[in-house]
Formats: C-alpha cells, structure tokens, sequence
C-alpha cells in the first residue's frame, strides 16, 4: 500500500472541520444485488451476489460481518472482472438461509469505496425480498384427527413386571450413588489450575514468529491477516473484551470506553485505530502491500504491545517502628 493511500485514509477517519455536505460522487460504483431463487425452504442454502461496478483503481469493500435480518451467512466468495475501459466488476458471492418461514427480506447492505478525492463513501443495495416455505405440511393451519371409537382389547397385567424393573433401578442407583460416595471421599484434591499467561507475552511471542515470515516473500495479505488477528486478541485479552468477535468499525468505537489514556505510553489511540483500519484495508480490498510497509505494520503492532503493558504494582511503604 503506497504512503499517500495511507495519508488518505487517515485523512477519512479525522472528524470534519466544517458542516458543509459532502458532493455527490459522480464516480461512485454501481451497486446491485439479486438472489438466485426468490422462494426457498428453511435452511436452504441461497446464493446471494452484490455487484459493484466501477472503476479499476477504486477498491470497493464489504463488511466482514453483515446485519442481513432474518438471514445468517454461511459463505462468502469474490471475484473479479476486468471489464476493460478502466472498470471493473467485483462480484461477492454468498451463501445466506433463513430459519423462519413466511415472506422475508433481505435488508439493504452498505459497502464501503474510496472515491477520486481520498474521501471514504458508503454505498448500499436496495432490500430483495425472498419467500420462505416451511418444510412440514402445506396445510396452513394442520390440525389433528378426531379421535376414533374405542376398541376393547385383551391386555396382560404388566403391572408386576414394572414394579420390579422400579425395584431393580432403585437397587442400581442405590448402589451407583454409594460407589460414587466412597470414590468422592477417597480422591485426592485436585491440584490448583495453571494461571493463564500474560496477554502481552503470548502477544510478543506471536510477533516474534510472524516476523520471520517476512523473508519469505510472495503475497503478503496472509501476513496482514495474522497480524492484525494477534494484536485484536492483545487488546481483547490485556483490556477484557471480546475484541475478535467486534469488526473495525465496533472495534474503533468500543477502544475508548475499555482503554484509558494512563494505560497507553507513547502512543495515542487514534494511532491505533488508524493501524486497525489500514490492516483492514489490506485485508478486504485486495491491495498486496510491500515488504517495507509490511515491516512498518509490524513495529507499529510491536510499539502498541509496548506502549500498553501493565504498569508494576507501586511499592508499598513499611512504616517505621
């Protein structure tokens, strides 16, 4: 990723200075989306496409987790199509089902592009609306059979059969629960369970290893991955939040409400939600960065581990005798 797409997408997170509305981009992609079946049953796997067609050099990004209503996602693919002229299509390809019939919709889904001015727009498809058909009865309102006439039958008396299976079960479990008893007071105490290392320490230990990967060479977006999924499980682990489930955009809004200023030296935090969005970047938008950029994400990562270790206790004062 070149150091001017960097600037540029600092320059989209920092708050506006003034109140003026943004100008309609006239080069904004052309957005659709399309099922292949509008009726289905529940838990059918539906393939759902979201076409984005625009320019070549304009990335165009899809959440990595979607508020699709009704409707879980179970798959999802990309492909692209060089449509010649400058444009490009970029299809994303899922696999959604529903789990509750009647009529559903699939609402409006927003993807995110980086128009010819640096400025970061959002652009979304029209809802679709797709059938759900149960998987029991047609009947829209089943309802049992009346029940027929009583017929007298000849039945053996079963009666001491089931009292003597109660009596057998009683005599096991009994004899079950005082095994169990003479096993709990003969056991030895279990021994006290390993503390969970230091956040920071699996963190440092993880970067350590990724950092060879470097000198490998090739693609370096599975790098970026790894990267970024360690320094998200630091922050999780060392501030206790579940940051691997949240995507950038929760990520970015939850920072300030888990870390205070005291627990970063060094570094502020829209540094490090800068870094988290850049990562992101690289990881949804296809953009294969170097291996000098690559080496800058890694000692921003390592500064960030650094800058946010636990502070030692404060010595305590023995008070003179």
């Amino acid at each position: 990723m070149s150091t001017a797409l960097f600037l540029t997408l600092l320059a989209a997170l920092a708050p506006d200075a003034g109140t003026a509305p943004a100008p309609v981009d006239t080069d904004a992609p052309t957005i659709t989306a399309r099922v292949e079946k509008n009726t289905a049953h529940v838990g059918d796997a539906i393939a759902f496409t979201i076409t984005a067609i625009g320019p070549k050099v304009m990335p165009v990004v899809l959440p990595a987790t979607l508020e699709l209503g009704p409707f879980s996602e179970l798959s999802r693919n990309l492909g692209e199509t060089d449509l010649g002229d400058g444009r490009m299509r970029r299809e994303f390809s899922l696999a959604i089902a529903a789990y509750e019939p009647g009529a559903q919709t699939v609402p409006a889904v927003d993807l995110t592009y980086f128009s010819k001015d640096g400025q970061v727009r959002t652009a979304h498809t029209e809802p679709v609306a797709i059938t759900i058909a149960s998987l029991l009865a047609n009947e829209p309102e089943p309802k049992l059979k009346d029940n027929s006439d009583s017929v007298a039958v000849v039945e053996r008396d079963m009666r001491p059969i089931y009292a003597g299976i109660v009596l057998g079960a009683a005599l096991l479990g009994a004899g079950i629960a005082l095994f169990i008893r003479r096993r709990l007071r003969n056991r030895k105490p279990a021994a006290p369970p390993i503390p969970p290392r230091p956040a920071h320490e699996v963190a440092l230990e993880k970067l350590d290893r990724l950092t060879a990967k470097l000198t490998e060479g090739g693609d370096l977006r599975p790098f970026y991955f790894e990267l970024s999924e360690t320094i998200r499980e630091y922050l999780g682990g060392r501030f206790r939040f579940n940051a691997l489930e949240m995507t950038t955009e929760e990520l970015v809004v939850a920072l300030p409400k888990y870390i205070h200023p005291v627990d970063i030296r060094g570094m502020v935090l829209s540094e490090i939600e800068g870094w988290l969005s850049l990562s992101d970047l690289v990881k949804f938008a296809k953009i294969s960065p170097t291996e000098l950029e690559a080496r800058g994400a890694m000692e921003t990562a390592l500064r960030l581990v650094k800058a946010t270790l636990p502070l030692p206790p404060a010595p305590t004062e023995v008070p003179h005798a």
